[in-house]
C-alpha cells in the first residue's frame, strides 16, 4: 500500500510538472503565433486620436484570436481522446484540454463581453470540461482504463466544443469582431455573448470535449543547411529555368540562408543552392474550381518534378478560396515518407499560385522504411473499434526526434475523420490526428 502510495505521489508531481512547463509552451507558442493576426487587424474609422482605443482593441483582439485558438484546441483533443488506446497518448492530450480550458476562461474575462446566460453556460461548459479532465487524468493516474461511458461523454463535450470553435471563428473573422473601432463603439460588447445564441439552446446538456495534411509542422527547430554554396547570380539563373527571369531582392539569414527574388509570377525564396525554398504569385485566384483533386495532384507532382523533387501528392484539401492545397511527399516502396513533405496551392484554372519545400529541403535524405514484425491484421486491433477504417496505408513518422514506420488508418466515427498511426514493431498507438474543418480548410491536429 505504501508503494502504491508513493507510485500514486510520484505520479501526481510528474503530471503538475507537466502542466507548469505545457503552460509556459503553450503561452510562447500562442502569443508568436497570434502577433502575425493581430499585426493584419484592420482599424476601420480610426484615427491618430484614437491611440487609447486603438491599443484597447489590439488588448481585445489578441484575447479573442486566443480564446479562438484554444478552444480549436479543445474541439481537437476532446475527438482524439475518445477513440486513442493508448494511456500516455490519452494523459498528453488531457493534459492540453486542461491548459486549453483556462486560456479560454482567462481570454474571455479579457475581452468586454455582457453578461447573458448564453455567455455563462458558455464558461460553464469550459469548467467542466476542464474539471473532466482532471478527473480522467486522476483516473489514468491510478492504472484504470478510459470506460465506453467516458469516450462517449467526451464525444458528446467535443461536439459542443466543436460548436463553440465555429462560433468563435466566425465572430472573429466578421465586422463585429471588431469590438471598438468598428464605430459601434460600447454598444457593440454584447455582440459576442449574442453569437453564442446561434448554439442550440440544448447544446449544453451532456454527461458528467485543412489545408494541412499529418506531420504538416514537421520542421519546428530545424534550419537549412548550406552544402556547395551558389552566389546569388547562380542561383538566380537556376530560378529563372521555371519562373522566368528574376530581380535578386536581398539575402534572410532566418533558419538558413535563403535567396530572396521578384519575378513576373511572383516572390521566389531559395536556398543557397538554389532550390526552391517557397514561391507565391501576385495574383489573385477567382472563381469556382475548375479541376477536380486528381487534377489537382497531377498538376502539383508536375511542378515538383520541375523544380527536381520526386515526390507523390497524398493529401488534398479544398479550400474557399479557388485554391486546392496538395501535401506532396516522398513515396518509398509504398511508404509515404512524411518527413518529406511539400505542399503546393492550386489555383482553380489549374495554375500552380504557391509551394513550400522547406520540410523536404530540411529532412530528404535515403530512408530506412523497412518494418516491423507486426503484420496489419495485428496493427489494426491497436485502433479503436468503433472506428470505421476507410483506407489503410504504410507511412513513415517523426515523433519526438525518432522516425518510425506505421500502418496508417484512415477511419471514421459518424462524420468525424481520423488518422491513426500504429507503430510497426512495438503494435502500440504511435500517433493520432483528427480533421477539423474550418474557414481555412481542412487542419489536421
Amino acid at each position: 500500500m505504501v508503494r502504491q502510495n508513493k507510485s500514486i505521489k510520484n505520479f501526481w508531481m510528474i503530471f503538475f510538472g507537466t502542466i507548469a512547463a505545457l503552460a509556459i509552451a503553450t503561452a510562447v507558442i500562442l502569443t508568436t503565433a497570434l502577433s502575425d493576426k493581430v499585426a493584419r487587424m484592420r482599424m476601420s474609422q480610426v484615427t491618430d486620436e484614437n491611440v487609447y482605443k486603438i491599443s484597447q482593441e489590439n488588448n481585445y483582439k489578441r484575447a479573442l484570436y486566443s480564446a479562438c485558438d484554444s478552444m480549436k484546441n479543445i474541439d481537437a483533443n476532446l475527438g482524439k481522446i475518445a477513440v486513442s488506446q493508448d494511456t500516455g497518448h490519452q494523459v498528453q492530450m488531457l493534459t492540453d484540454v486542461v491548459i486549453h480550458a483556462n486560456e479560454v476562461n482567462k481570454n474571455i474575462g479579457e475581452m468586454p463581453i455582457e453578461e447573458s446566460d448564453n455567455l455563462a453556460s458558455c464558461q460553464r461548459f469550459v469548467n467542466q470540461t476542464q474539471d473532466y479532465a482532471k478527473y480522467l487524468l486522476g483516473k489514468l493516474g491510478k492504472g484504470n482504463q478510459l470506460s465506453d461511458g467516458e469516450r462517449a461523454a467526451l464525444m458528446e463535450l467535443d461536439d459542443v466544443a466543436t460548436r463553440l470553435y465555429d462560433v468563435l471563428e466566425e465572430y472573429s473573422e466578421s465586422d463585429s469582431g471588431m469590438f471598438i473601432t468598428n464605430g459601434n463603439g460600447i454598444n457593440n460588447v454584447g455582440a459576442l455573448s449574442e453569437s453564442f445564441g446561434k448554439v442550440e439552446n440544448n447544446a449544453f446538456t451532456y454527461e458528467k470535449l485543412i489545408y494541412d495534411g499529418p506531420f504538416s509542422e514537421s520542421v519546428e527547430k530545424k534550419t537549412l543547411s548550406c552544402d556547395g554554396k551558389l552566389s546569388h547570380e547562380d542561383a538566380a539563373a537556376k530560378v529563372a529555368e521555371t519562373f522566368g527571369e528574376g530581380k535578386f531582392i536581398g539575402e534572410i539569414n532566418n533558419e538558413g540562408l535563403l535567396y530572396v527574388f521578384e519575378t513576373s509570377r511572383g516572390r521566389v525564396l531559395t536556398d543557397c543552392t538554389g532550390r526552391t525554398v517557397q514561391y507565391e504569385t501576385y495574383a489573385e485566384p477567382t472563381g469556382e474550381s475548375n479541376v477536380d483533386c486528381a487534377e489537382c495532384i497531377a498538376i502539383a507532382e508536375e511542378f515538383c518534378a520541375k523544380l527536381g523533387y520526386d515526390v507523390k501528392g497524398v493529401w488534398v484539401s479544398k479550400t474557399q478560396d479557388a485554391v486546392t492545397y496538395v501535401n506532396c511527399a516522398t513515396v518509398t516502396d509504398g511508404v509515404v515518407v512524411y518527413p518529406d513533405l511539400i505542399k503546393v496551392a492550386v489555383s482553380s484554372d489549374g495554375e500552380v499560385v504557391g509551394l513550400e519545400a522547406k520540410a523536404y529541403l530540411i529532412n530528404h535524405r535515403d530512408w530506412d522504411v523497412s518494418f516491423g514484425d507486426v503484420s496489419e491484421a495485428d496493427a489494426l486491433k491497436a485502433v479503436n473499434g468503433a472506428l470505421r477504417v476507410t483506407n489503410t496505408a504504410k507511412a513513415l513518422i517523426e515523433k519526438n526526434g525518432e522516425y518510425l514506420a506505421c500502418y496508417e488508418f484512415e477511419a471514421m466515427m459518424g462524420d468525424r475523420q481520423y488518422y491513426v498511426y500504429v507503430d510497426s514493431r512495438t503494435g502500440e498507438e504511435a500517433e493520432l490526428f483528427k480533421v477539423i474543418q474550418n474557414t481555412e480548410g481542412y487542419t489536421v491536429m
